[in-house]
């Protein structure tokens, strides 16, 4: 192996590390061996290793190790893997090109983005919901909904265009405080009118479309299962307490299907249960508002970093000061793996910091918006 294991504490300190880090980015939908790998390397701090090495930092098997280093050695990849040769040694060797800082920076951002969501078919049907008459509460309702995703979205892609920029300034300054309101203040977002309509179109096919084009870009919400997914956004969408066979009607699903969501929904708290006098009929509302969804994901990522930070200073940090070196290389492997960690809580307060000054800024910029477009 290319790496020093006589001291098997340092080493130990290292695995559990790659192992914690793998097991919460798996969490966010991250592939778990890809993800091993990076932070394998990155706690070794850039150095050469070969696949050997890899597995065993990792722990996964040759096969998985070989076929994971194959996908992130592409040139297309987010997190690219270089492999190359030493002198007089056939053996590959792979490293990471970018700095840990770079790594962590491009993490936060794929994990953040919402750019690659493809959102114009919300204009296509708020302009449907303004030709259908009369105009209800129900319709007004959905198409609150309707704006406030459309513009959340919009307002997100524009910062992430410009986070380089930003988280830039505060990884060189900690004091530096990102302001979002002057780039939203100057740009404009518009509600285009596009498309045909359909004759005879319906709220119910409107929502139903909706369902159809969330649940695509929804599938980490509640671990992939469409059919929950499609009952708890058709709840979203609706003001009143709705029952069983009215999802069913909204969300096409079977009836085992829409119960079970239910039930699980009732489990995670995140349903009411209503009965209404004189009707034996279950209704349901979520006690979640769309507001609360369009958030969900950043406040899950924000939690994640603050339990990274967490994991850092109460387990990782504490372990290294136990930890005698056995040698001058050890002296200086505890006092570099010190530094690496205090970087991990570093930099992650950091993307907390960035998420909540940009969710502060767009949800009061959301607020004047769809305001303005609902009068």
């Amino acid at each position: 192996m290319t790496f020093n294991v006589d001291n098997s504490a340092l080493m130990q300190v290292k695995i559990d590390y790659v192992s914690y880090m793998t097991q919460i980015f798996k969490v966010m939908a991250y592939d778990e061996i890809i993800t091993s790998i990076l932070y394998a390397l990155m706690v070794e701090g850039g150095k050469y290793l070969t696949q050997e090495d890899l597995e065993f930092l990792t722990g996964f098997s040759r096969s998985s190790i070989s076929e994971a280093l194959s996908k992130v050695t592409l040139i297309t990849q987010d997190f690219p893997i270089i492999h190359t040769r030493k002198p007089g040694d056939k053996k590959k060797y792979y490293y990471c090109p970018i700095s840990f800082e770079e790594y962590v920076k491009r993490s936060f951002l794929v994990t953040a983005d919402v750019s690659k969501q493809s959102i114009e078919f919300l204009p296509k049907l708020i302009t449907r919901l303004d030709t259908i008459s009369p105009q209800t509460p129900s319709i007004f309702n959905v198409k609150r909904i309707f704006m406030y995703l459309y513009a959340a979205i919009s307002y997100y892609e524009l910062i992430m265009k410009k986070s380089n920029e930003f988280l830039g300034e505060m990884f060189d300054d900690p004091d530096y405080e990102p302001n979002f309101s002057t780039l939203i203040d100057n740009t404009q977002i518009y509600l285009p009118k596009r498309g045909t309509i359909p004759s005879n179109d319906t709220l119910v096919q409107i929502k139903r479309e909706f369902i159809t084009r969330m649940i695509s870009m929804s599938t980490e919400l509640l671990g992939g299962n469409e059919e929950l997914i499609a009952v708890f956004l058709a709840l979203m969408l609706e003001n009143d307490p709705v029952t069983q066979d009215e999802l069913i009607k909204l969300t096409g699903s079977s009836r085992s299907n829409v119960s079970r969501a239910l039930s699980m929904m009732v489990d995670l708290k995140i349903l009411d249960t209503i009965k209404k006098p004189q009707d034996r009929k279950k209704y349901y509302k979520s006690k979640t508002s769309f507001e609360d969804y369009g958030l969900g994901k950043l406040k899950r990522v924000q939690g994640y970093y603050a339990q990274i930070q967490m994991i850092m200073q109460k387990k990782f940090l504490p372990d290294l000061e136990k930890i005698n070196p056995l040698s001058e290389a050890d002296k200086e492997e505890k006092k570099r793996l010190i530094d690496f960690f205090q970087d991990n809580i570093r930099f992650f307060n950091i993307f907390i910091n960035f998420s909540n000054a940009m969710h502060s800024t767009v949800q009061k910029e959301l607020l004047i918006f769809v305001d303005k477009n609902l009068s």
